[in-house]
Order: C-alpha cells, then sequence, then structure tokens
C-alpha cells in the first residue's frame, strides 16, 4: 500500500515541480513524514529523486539552445559548497521549526514572483557578471540540499534577473545545476546512514515518469501556464508548511 502511495506522490510531485519550479519536496516530504520516515531519511530520498529526474526536464527545456557552460560551471562549484553547508545544518534543526520557515520563505517568493508580471517573459540583457551570478549560487545549493523548495523559482528569478534568461530556459539550466547538488547531497545523505530503499525506490521511478510527462507539457504551454502554476501550487503549500499543517 505504502508503495503505491509514494510512487504516485512522487509522480505528481515531480510532475508538477518540472512544470514550475515550485520543488517537488513541498509535496513530497509532508507525506514521507505521515508516514513514518524521519526527516533525514526523506530528504536524503527527495535529493535521490532530484538527482534522477532533473537532467530529464533540463534536455526537455533546453532542447536545441546553446548553454553558458562557464556560468554553469561557476554556480555548480558554488553552489556545491552551499550544498556541503546545508547538509551539516539540516541535521540540528527542528522538523516543524524547519517547516513554518520554508513555508514563509515560499509565501515570500511567491508574492516576488507575483508582482512582477512581466519577469521571464522574454530575452533581456545580462545585470551581473556570469561569476558574480555563481556566487550567489551559494545559498541556493545550501537551501537544494536540505529541503529546495521552490529553489527553481528561486534560480530561475535569479537567472531571469542577473542574466536576463526567460524563464523557461531559466528553469533549464536550474535542473542542470541542481542535478550535480543533488547528486552531492545524496552521497552526504546515503554516508551518514540515511537512506532507506522502501522510500528511495519507489519515489525514484515515480518521480522520473512525472518529470518527464510534466517537463514536456511545461515547454509545450510555454511562459503563462508555468507561472500561473507556480503562483497557485507554491501560495497553496508554502501556507500549508508555514501553518505547520
Amino acid at each position: 500500500m505504502h508503495t503505491t502511495i509514494i510512487f504516485s506522490v512522487a509522480f505528481l510531485a515531480s510532475l508538477l515541480s518540472s512544470m514550475s519550479g515550485a520543488g517537488a519536496a513541498m509535496l513530497t516530504t509532508p507525506v514521507w513524514l505521515s508516514l513514518g520516515f524521519p526527516l533525514p531519511v526523506a530528504i536524503a530520498s527527495n535529493q535521490m529523486n532530484g538527482a534522477a529526474w532533473t537532467l530529464i526536464a533540463a534536455r526537455n527545456y533546453l532542447r536545441g539552445k546553446t548553454l553558458d557552460w562557464t556560468l554553469i560551471r561557476f554556480m555548480i562549484g558554488f553552489g556545491l559548497a552551499g550544498a556541503y553547508a546545508g547538509t551539516l545544518l539540516v541535521r540540528g534543526v527542528d522538523e516543524q521549526i524547519l517547516k513554518r520557515v520554508v513555508g514563509l520563505v515560499i509565501i515570500s517568493l511567491v508574492a516576488a514572483v507575483g508582482f512582477s508580471p512581466s519577469l521571464g517573459r522574454g530575452e533581456s540583457e545580462p545585470r551581473l557578471s556570469r561569476r558574480v551570478t555563481g556566487m550567489l549560487a551559494f545559498p541556493l545549493g545550501a537551501y537544494e540540499s536540505f529541503f529546495g523548495s521552490g529553489n527553481g523559482l528561486f534560480t530561475s528569478f535569479l537567472l531571469s534577473k542577473t542574466r536576463g534568461f526567460p524563464l523557461l530556459t531559466a528553469l533549464g539550466y536550474y535542473y542542470v545545476v541542481a542535478f550535480t547538488w543533488n547528486c552531492f547531497a545524496v552521497v552526504i545523505f546515503i554516508s551518514a546512514g540515511f537512506a532507506d530503499a522502501r522510500l528511495m525506490i519507489p519515489s525514484t521511478a515515480g518521480a522520473v515518469l512525472g518529470a518527464y510527462c510534466g517537463s514536456r507539457l511545461g515547454r509545450s504551454k510555454g511562459y503563462g501556464f508555468v507561472r500561473v502554476l507556480f503562483l497557485t501550487v507554491g501560495g497553496i503549500l508554502g501556507v500549508k508548511l508555514a501553518l505547520g499543517w
């Protein structure tokens, strides 16, 4: 019974996340906790899911585009340093406090995107250098390693503001760098003994299938669809986490 629930939840979470960047973890983590899995085990599974599906989503969003590999290398490097810091932080954080803080952060992000209707609609001139933009990936990597909810929109917001990327392109870049961040976090959590195959295997299978379907749909529907979906999903789940539900 739990296997079916885990697969279905992971499928839905990655389906929505791959289309919106709102973060699969903000849907999966409360469910994994309700099924009796400890927070570090739930996070380790989420990271494994992310490592499995982000490259699929990146391929669908960036197909036919020339990538800025210099920017990607900067973001990966600084993000990995942040990811290491994040994996250390989560071990001493109270679960309820973490959920409430993340909920408030997501609500703030939804508000920022809601008041910026033109953000990411089209391409614009870069405002910051690749190196400075890469340095800003440090806190994003830290956040990705222990929760990651809404990080796709944080990163997309950053790339749209600093490098002038359209929203869907920015999402694709996020999924490229998030793959490395997730892999790093998986190694850290597994080495600390937080792997549980009962959760990891069915959730990863569901996440891969959901991301494949979602990223293809997101690319075909375009900017308006992705933006509305994030505002809706992010708003509901942000309030849910902030209230501790």
